[in-house]
């Protein structure tokens, strides 16, 4: 019989505290716009268990995952929504690294402290449950979402949608798992949000009042709104969110629930390439070339402009990773964790740091399960994005921006396939 506990708890930071997610832009917040939250869901099969957090933040710390574990000694997924305006809350990348920025660290502790509540509350309030899953669509046609590098190119529009119901057979938890950025807030808000996500959860109180709405992201590191929005604003948010919130709905009709579910929990770390930085002064010459470039975009439309300002934060990424390596950094991120919970003929994979949507769609396509569902950021960061080895050739802000090399998403694919 399988039993179940869930709990909600806000996560916002106060006034004042940075916001994280954008280049050059120190960003006090000036108030919360909407609230951020952690929220638990705690399963048990009667032989095992397993505890799923999903977090409102762009990305939670490997040794924050650490420590909260040790505490419960439970098997505990942590998985973030990749929110742009939410706080720090793991090692800042390359260019805030060089700019002096870093996590509050008095938001910090309050944040464990409360994430240590959430979970004791998941684990203390257990109800008999079934459990149910169901893939659903919503992409391009409804204008969401697609990929950010290639207008047109690959994307994963997928909805997954676990969800957890009582005995009295309502719903207690939706879980969505969608691959997009949460970037439609723009590095001029300084309001504290969850950004689309926080509009789905807001459709879902309503079409489901009982339940605790759970967000992860899924394999979105080449996947934006910047073909598809009319604006960076929140009505946009808003009528993004409310969209996959009502696709995530229309799933949560149509599935079938279980009591009778089986859980295996596994996970393994692993090495990842990193890789070679030129030297400081081609690296240099690199930066004021793209300058250059950027500044006679200005001159173009708005999405040529934003591709020449992504290009040269990706030149300058290189510059402050080699500086940084010359200088002896490691990055507190590594290894690689890869965690899988098997529920039924679902699988749950969760890896840190931000993969193209080719590696979630390769983990899927790979998979023995009826659905597989990908969350990224999990359980860790890394530093920097898992991209393609023709993203590496083309170059561009994902490439720049990350220690790894291109073969650092074949590594996690096939280990994967070692799990699976």
């Amino acid at each position: 019989m399988l039993k179940a506990g869930v709990s909600i708890v806000d996560i916002s930071p106060k006034k004042g505290v940075g916001l994280a997610g954008y280049p050059h832009c120190p960003r006090p917040n000036k108030g919360v716009h909407d609230p951020l939250y952690a929220c638990c869901l705690y399963l048990n099969d009667g032989e095992h268990d397993a505890v799923i957090v999903t977090l409102d933040l762009l990305f939670f710390g490997k040794k924050y995952v650490r420590r909260l574990r040790e505490k419960f000694r439970k098997n505990i997924l942590f998985t973030c929504s990749h929110t742009h305006s939410g706080p720090w809350a793991a090692q800042v990348l390359a260019s805030e690294l060089s700019e002096g920025i870093a996590c509050d660290e008095g938001y910090i502790q309050e944040l464990l402290r409360k994430l240590e509540r959430g979970i004791k509350k998941a684990l203390a309030n257990t109800f008999h449950a079934a459990i149910g899953t169901r893939a659903g669509n919503c992409g391009a046609e409804q204008g969401v979402g697609g990929n950010r590098r290639v207008q047109g190119g690959l994307c994963d529009p997928s909805v997954n949608v676990l969800a957890v119901r009582d005995e009295t057979n309502e719903i207690r938890a939706v879980l969505v798992n969608y691959a997009l950025h949460p970037t439609f807030l723009h590095a001029e808000n300084t309001m504290v949000s969850a950004d689309y996500p926080a509009y789905i959860r807001r459709f879902l109180s309503f079409a489901q009042p009982k339940a605790v709405t759970l967000f992860a992201q899924g394999a979105s590191g080449d996947q934006s709104s910047r073909y598809h929005r009319t604006g960076q604003e929140f009505d946009e948010a808003a009528r993004v969110g409310t969209t996959i919130g009502i696709a995530a709905n229309r799933c949560l009709e149509k599935m079938e629930f279980s009591e009778d579910v089986s859980l295996s929990i596994q996970a393994k770390e692993i090495e990842l390439p990193l890789r070679e930085y030129p030297s400081i002064a081609s690296a240099e010459e690199r930066v004021k070339e793209l300058r250059r470039k950027y500044h006679l975009s200005k001159t173009g439309d708005y999405i040529e402009t934003r591709n020449a300002e992504l290009a040269l934060f990706g030149a300058e990424n290189i510059l402050s990773y080699s500086k940084l390596a010359q200088a002896g950094y490691t990055s507190e991120e590594l290894p690689c964790e890869i965690q899988m919970i098997a529920i039924g003929d679902t699988a749950i994979v969760g890896v840190q740091g931000e993969l193209f949507a080719e590696y979630g769609l390769a983990i899927k396509n790979a998979s023995p399960y009826g659905k597989t569902f990908v969350f990224t950021v999990t359980n860790g960061a890394l530093p920097g994005y898992v991209y393609t080895p023709e993203a590496a050739k083309q170059g561009g802000y994902e490439a720049g921006t990350s220690m790894l090399t291109e073969n650092a998403g074949s590594k996690i694919i096939q280990a994967v396939k070692e799990m699976f």
